[in-house]
């Protein structure tokens, strides 16, 4: 105990000795450690994103590549019909 003690005055003398030096790293250790916990919770949300349907597994997103007057479309929509035809032929 007498030796963590003795290493943690060291440290706080250290500190006060390169007060300039010590704040930038002080600094930085937080503003790294708020990034990370800001984009663990951002993954956490959508990793999370429509979990609370019962068949939550069974959700998938339709995505539809469509070529118009040579302009290549990347869209994540698709046609009014599609869902009756979707339900016609899908296996229960």
């Amino acid at each position: 105990m007498a030796m963590l003690r003795s290493y943690l005055k060291i440290a706080w003398r250290n500190l006060l000795k390169n007060k300039t030096f010590s704040l930038i790293n002080i600094f930085g250790l937080a503003v790294g450690l708020a990034c990370f916990i800001l984009i663990a919770l951002y993954v956490a949300d959508e990793l999370s994103y429509e979990s609370f349907y019962p068949d939550a597994k069974r959700t998938y997103r339709v995505h539809s590549d469509i070529r118009f007057g040579g302009t290549d479309l990347d869209l994540a929509t698709c046609s009014d019909p599609f869902g009756a035809t979707l339900k016609k032929t899908t296996r229960k």
